[in-house]
């Protein structure tokens, strides 16, 4: 059930969303945050839309929830899935809810054109020919986050609210190597983690030999599972020594998210999802 904030935020939305289509009848799209909506404009710029932003990915839900309980059949919602059940359980219930592949939206970019773009631009041509190209890099930086991806969907499933955004990911990888120093990162997240059942205990299950009841995945296909920022955060320190020359200031993951959203904007409208999202409007338009 929401808390009360979020039910006055819930009722704002849906509120102010049947209001404005009085007067407004394009196709509504709810989203999250206002980045999404900077590059949804961006990609369907073409397209008569009104962006609805919600705030949090719960109220998006709900809003939706609640456009559709009064029978209101001119939206989409279009969330991140992240690592836990509530938007497949969304799903099931709202045709109207589209979410992006992956765990996000930077999770399908970076596994896109526009990730091997990122690292074209910005990696050093030699560093990037000797580790065998742009997808064999992004394949490295994969296998760097995966104990980072099977620790998210660990913490839900357990219900321990692990403060993954305490812990700078970045500082735990070893530049030389390029290897997750998975010891001190466990022991990082459980000092930050009031309900962390303990640092040897999520290290079991960061590197499986602890199974999830379910592992995470994306119903669309798009593999591996991983949550975009955590990319980012490894792929800012490789550009560093690994596949580039740069200094970490010039590529910290703030500004490297800012380049992917920029870059992937042209590309999200050709991909299958950005084609569904293209179809969903124009069946609301209609």
């Amino acid at each position: 059930m929401a808390n009360p904030k979020s039910m006055r935020e819930l009722d704002c939305v849906a509120d102010r969303i049947r209001l404005n289509r009085q007067k407004d009848k394009r196709p509504v799209v709810i989203l999250e945050g206002p980045s999404d909506k900077r590059i949804l404009q961006r990609s369907f710029q073409d397209q008569h839309v009104s962006y609805f932003v919600a705030g949090t990915r719960n109220v998006a839900l709900d809003t939706a929830a609640q456009l559709a309980d009064w029978g209101e059949g001119y939206f989409t919602c279009v969330v991140d899935r992240d690592f836990d059940d509530v938007v497949a359980e969304a799903v099931s219930k709202n045709s109207s809810v589209h979410p992006y592949e992956n765990a996000d939206l930077e999770a399908m970019l970076a596994v896109s054109k526009t990730g091997i773009d990122l690292i074209s631009e910005l990696g050093s041509l030699d560093k990037i020919e000797r580790c065998g190209g742009e997808a064999a890099i992004v394949s490295r930086l994969l296998e760097l986050v995966t104990p980072v991806t099977r620790l998210r969907r660990a913490s839900f499933e357990n219900d321990w609210r692990l403060a993954f955004d305490a812990v700078d990911l970045a500082a735990k990888i070893d530049k030389k190597e390029m290897k997750l120093k998975l010891q001190s990162y466990c022991i990082s997240l459980h000092g930050a983690s009031r309900r962390s059942p303990g640092p040897a205990i999520l290290e079991k299950y960061a590197v499986g030999a602890l199974p999830l009841r379910q592992e995470p995945s994306c119903p669309r296909g798009s593999t591996p599972y991983f949550r975009g920022r955590d990319f980012l955060a490894v792929l800012s320190v490789a550009l560093c020594a690994f596949c580039g020359s740069k200094r970490a200031q010039t590529v910290l993951p703030d500004s490297l998210e800012e380049a992917l959203r920029l870059a992937g904007a042209y590309e999200l409208r050709t991909t299958a999802w950005g084609a569904e999202l293209l179809s969903l409007l124009q069946r609301e338009a209609a």
